[in-house]
This record gives C-alpha cells, sequence and structure tokens, in this order.
C-alpha cells in the first residue's frame, strides 16, 4: 500500500479519535455533571475579576495563588479560564470549557508521547501511540475529569506534553526550552502535580544524564535559567497561602492527636511511658495512613468496582475508574515492561505511575480521591496500550491478530455505551449531593425574581457568597471593597463562610433562626431542615431523586399565610 495512503489513514483515525474525545468531553457540558460547586465558580468569578480589573476577588493583582474561600488554589486554571469568559461571558460553559479542550489536547499530547517513548519507529509506535490515545479518549475517569472546571485535570496534559519535549530534546536541544515551560507550568496547576512532577523529571534526568548533557549548549543554559525563575516563583506562591491547603489536608494534621489517644491508651494498659512515646508518635501514625492510602490507590475496587470515594468532582461513586476490559491489559501491560527491562524508554512510566499516588495517599479524606490521583491516568492507559500490543504481537496468525482487535473493538463499543448511559442518564441521582445541586439553581432564581430585595442565604450552602457573585456579574470592583470586610483569618478562622456573618450588596450569609425574621421583610434561602415543620415553601429545589436540596422563603408570604 502506497506511504502516502497509510499516513493519511492514520492522520484520519487519529482525528477521528480526537473528535471522539472531545464531543464525550463537550456535549451538554453546562448541563453534566449536575450541579455547580464552589470551587467552579470561584474559578469563574476570579477570571471574570482578572478580566476586568486585573485583580482577583480579594484584590490582589496577578497573584500567583488564588485565595478565593481561605483554600488557596493554584492559578492556572483560573488563567486559562480568562479567554473563555472573555469570548463566552461568565456562565457554567465557559468556565467548564477550558478543561474540556485540556482534556481532548491530554488526548494528543499521550500520541505524541508514545510515538516518542517507543524504540522502533514506525509501525510498531504508530500503533501503541494510537491504543494509548483511544483508551485516554473513551476513559471514564478522564471523561469526568474533563467536563467540569477541575483544575486536578490539566496535569493530564502537561505532564504528557512536557515528558514528550524533554524526549525530543535529544534530537533537537531547542525542545528543552519547551519542556521546561510545560513542567513549570503544571507546577501551578494543581497541588498532586507540585509534588509529582518534580519527581517525574529527577529519575527522567537521572535515567537519561549522558544522553541530555552530552552537547551542553545554549538551550540547556536558558532551560536551567527556566527552571531557576519557576524555583523562585514557587517559592513565593509557598509564602503566598498555597502551603496552607497543603498542610491543611495532609494526614500529619491529624496524626498528632491520634498518637496522643493511642500513647494514654498503651500506658493506661501498663505500658511503660517512655516506650508508649516512643511507639506511639505523630510519624509512626503518620506513616501507618500513608503506607494503607497508597496501596489503596492500586486496588481492583478503586480501578474496577467500587471507584472513587466522592462525588464532589463529578466522579461517579459505585463504579471503577477503568473498564473492566482495561484488567487483562494492565496485567499484560506490565509483564511486557518486566520482560523489557532493559527498554530505559519505559522506565520513566513506571516512575510517573509508583509515584502518582503520593500526594493522594498523603491527603486526609475518604480515600479513593480520584482527582488527586488523577496524575496516575496518562501512565495507566499507556501502560494499558502496552499490553494490548503485546497481546496482539504474541498472535501468530493475521486471523487471530485481527480477532484480538476486533474483540478490542467490541468491548470498546460496550462499555463506552454503558458509561455514557450510567453518565448522562443515571449519574445525576448519584453525583448532584457532591456536586451541591440547588446551590447555584436557587440562587439564580432568587436573582431573576428577588433581585431588590433584602436577602437572607444560610451558610450552610457552603461559601454562598461566590454563587451570587458569579450568577449576578458582581462588579468586581465593589466586590473587592466587601472582601476586604471579611476578615475571617483575623478570627483564626479557615474558610469565609466560617465567619458568623458577612454581607455583599443586599445579601446577608449567616445561619438561620427562622425566629428571628418574624417581623422582617426579607427573603430567606437554606436547606429546608432550617425552616420550621410547618412552613411554606415559596420555591422548592429537589435533587433528581427527589429529595429536597434547597428552599426559599419570603417572609412576607408567610405573614399573608398566617393572616388567612
Amino acid at each position: 500500500m502506497n506511504t502516502d495512503i497509510i499516513n493519511g489513514m492514520k492522520k484520519t483515525f487519529l482525528a477521528i479519535i480526537l473528535l471522539l474525545g472531545f464531543l464525550l468531553r463537550i456535549i451538554a457540558l453546562d448541563k453534566f455533571p449536575v450541579g455547580f460547586t464552589p470551587d467552579e465558580a470561584s474559578f469563574g468569578y476570579d477570571a471574570y475579576s482578572i478580566l476586568k480589573t486585573g485583580k482577583d476577588q480579594w484584590g490582589k493583582t496577578l497573584p500567583l495563588v488564588f485565595e478565593s474561600f481561605g483554600d488557596y488554589k493554584s492559578p492556572l486554571y483560573a488563567y486559562l479560564t480568562v479567554p473563555s469568559v472573555a469570548t463566552f461571558g461568565l456562565n457554567k460553559f465557559s468556565v467548564r470549557l477550558p478543561n474540556a479542550v485540556i482534556g481532548t489536547l491530554a488526548i494528543y499530547a499521550v500520541y505524541l508521547l508514545v510515538g516518542k517513548l517507543v524504540e522502533k519507529k514506525g509501525a510498531e509506535s504508530d500503533l501503541m501511540a494510537t491504543f494509548a490515545a483511544l483508551l485516554l479518549a473513551i476513559s471514564p475517569w478522564h471523561i469526568m475529569m474533563s467536563r467540569g472546571a477541575f483544575e486536578a485535570n490539566l496535569t493530564t496534559f502537561l505532564l504528557p506534553l512536557s515528558l514528550y519535549f524533554f524526549f525530543k530534546s535529544f534530537e533537537k536541544p531547542k525542545n528543552l526550552i519547551l519542556s521546561v515551560i510545560f513542567v513549570g507550568l503544571n507546577i501551578f496547576s494543581y497541588h498532586s502535580a507540585k509534588f509529582v512532577t518534580p519527581l517525574v523529571f529527577l529519575a527522567a534526568i537521572l535515567i537519561y544524564r549522558r544522553r541530555l548533557f552530552n552537547n551542553f549548549g545554549i538551550y540547556h543554559k536558558v532551560s536551567i535559567g527556566l527552571v531557576l525563575i519557576f524555583i523562585v516563583l514557587f517559592a513565593f506562591s509557598l509564602k503566598a497561602g498555597s502551603s496552607t491547603r497543603i498542610f491543611d489536608v495532609s494526614i500529619f494534621k491529624t496524626s498528632l492527636l491520634e498518637a496522643s489517644s493511642e500513647r494514654i491508651k498503651a500506658i493506661n494498659e501498663g505500658m511503660n511511658p517512655l516506650l508508649a512515646r516512643f511507639v506511639y508518635n505523630k510519624y509512626q501514625a503518620g506513616i501507618r495512613h500513608f503506607v494503607g492510602n497508597y496501596i489503596t490507590y492500586f486496588s481492583p475496587q478503586f480501578y474496577f468496582s467500587q471507584g472513587p470515594g466522592e462525588s464532589t468532582y463529578g466522579m461517579v461513586p459505585g463504579r471503577g475508574v477503568l473498564y473492566w476490559f482495561e484488567l487483562p491489559l494492565v496485567l499484560l501491560g506490565f509483564m511486557y515492561l518486566l520482560k523489557n527491562i532493559s527498554n530505559r524508554s519505559l522506565w520513566i512510566i513506571v516512575v510517573w505511575f509508583l509515584l502518582s499516588p503520593i500526594p493522594a495517599a498523603l491527603s486526609t479524606g475518604p480515600g479513593y480521591a480520584a482527582n488527586r490521583a488523577v496524575v496516575a491516568l496518562p501512565s495507566i492507559q499507556i501502560i494499558c496500550a502496552t499490553g494490548l500490543y503485546y497481546l496482539i504481537g504474541k498472535m501468530d496468525s493475521l486471523k487471530y491478530k485481527r480477532t484480538v482487535l476486533a474483540a478490542f473493538g467490541v468491548s470498546v463499543f460496550m462499555f463506552l455505551g454503558y458509561f455514557m448511559f450510567n453518565y448522562f442518564v443515571l449519574s445525576p441521582q448519584n453525583v448532584a449531593k457532591g456536586m451541591l445541586y440547588g446551590n447555584y439553581e436557587a440562587l439564580d432564581y432568587v436573582a431573576k425574581n428577588y433581585n431588590q430585595r433584602s436577602v437572607t442565604v444560610s451558610r450552610r450552602l457552603s461559601e454562598p457568597h461566590i454563587y451570587v457573585a458569579f450568577i449576578n456579574k458582581w462588579d468586581p470592583a465593589d466586590y473587592q471593597e466587601n472582601s476586604k470586610l471579611w476578615n475571617y483569618k483575623n478570627l483564626n478562622l479557615g474558610w469565609v463562610d466560617q465567619m458568623p456573618e458577612y454581607r455583599l450588596g443586599n445579601y446577608l450569609f449567616k445561619n438561620i433562626n427562622y425566629s428571628e425574621y418574624a417581623n422582617e421583610n426579607t427573603l430567606l434561602v437554606g436547606r429546608p431542615d432550617e425552616f420550621p415543620a410547618s412552613i411554606l415553601f415559596d420555591k422548592l429545589f429537589s435533587y433528581p431523586d427527589g429529595e429536597k436540596a434547597v428552599v426559599i422563603v419570603d417572609t412576607i408570604n408567610q405573614k399573608y399565610a398566617w393572616k388567612n
């Protein structure tokens, strides 16, 4: 067959994979996942504020860390959202769009990387690269992480792309500069990437040190200079508050209390106090938790049956983050890697895979945190692609090879179809609470129908002020003046909505005690259990399963109802 025809077919097939991946990530983007989290609204409003004033919602000019609610978010996603908000306005679609695009580009980045990793160029590298791209395109884990304003997903594009340019620099050293730039950007994408990215590249530098520095020249010097600049910027980000978030979610934060409890119990049971102090301490407790957490991220339950431990990031609990048909591919992939242990090009994938769960294992939470561990996803799909290629290579005849590919195609069609049904039809009932469905909808209803009224919003809606700012497209300059009065840090609080009460224009945010509003002319927005059982709801917002989520109560209508 003509070489041009073969190349044209490969490009066409890759284009189909990319189109499929894009459609899976962008169709009904503003509706799925259901709900809209405060984090998503915060990224959008920060982008809007940057666009209008050059400052974030706290009045800080082009910050390296976004304070947000006191959780100090990495900045990259907010900046990537600025062009989208400028083009489509401030809405759910514009805030989620950058991630859908990045998720699609990640498919291409993995394709490029695998093409560089495979030593035998040509048909072998093309086939493995195509397999990896297809598996990532249809990945439930990646699709779900690409459909919300979830900054954790950025690393699935930036890490493989930076590795691609790293390997490409062996041929053309100027590509090392691009590699360093994408590494630097990845450091500012998400907290897990801050840990994993430097270690992966340190391993790559050690493995390929001779090829990397064999012809040390101007591009290497520029790259080292860029590395130093990013180190300085990273240090500034830690000082600006980035380290606060890392400490807040660290398992060692609670280890001291746990170790103290265990030590007291041991002493009461007769253990020598000095020995008890040696045996039970925060380091021992932290290491024990870390090892236990780390192992869970290699469990079949996480990958194939139980899946993520929470639905906060649009993930669907109760289903694995991989397809069942990928299980034999993972096993075959590791068999291939063990048989080809001398192939240094594949070492970096194993290192990447083994390092990825560490940030998740070091963090508190319900476990199985798909967002914190998503940095591993491209490496897993590359291993699966390797396994599929290995399986096909073991087939002696063309007939068997075609049979394997046909079985793979049928599996893709069936499992992808079931996932789409699960995600677009069944998932709203499973993820609505985790995605805080009802909060946005209720405050959007208030903005459209009661915009001039005095409104009290329950703090239990989780950072409700950001929904108000987002929905009303609140003037960022005015918002920044209001946020100066939210002195939660002076009160030794970690989050804005932990303050007893605070204001934004005609909106007051506090816990709702209905008896306080008996003679008031106020609109109340809160959870159903914050109101007396006899109350008449003016508007009710329910989860997809019918459970009450958020209610609106107009005190004027209540007075009228009682009089009659």
